[in-house]
């Protein structure tokens, strides 16, 4: 299970611009934790600004085969 692409993918190029950048908070995170940044996984969907859904409208959380 993933959140809905589109709105995920705004707030993750938030979170690695912050983890990147010279924030005091930031730069301990990096030091105390190993960050492993999934790719998008729907971009299709992403595209089309869908929320869960590729561009032929399956809804990729639900339909696992």
């Amino acid at each position: 299970m993933h959140p809905g692409e589109s709105n995920s993918s705004y707030m993750m190029e938030g979170f690695i611009e912050f983890i990147t950048g010279n924030n005091p908070v930031a730069v301990e995170l990096r030091k105390r934790i190993v960050f492993h940044i999934i790719p998008c996984i729907n971009p299709d969907g992403v595209i089309a600004g869908n929320y869960r859904v590729c561009m032929s409208g399956n809804d990729l959380n639900r339909r696992y085969v």
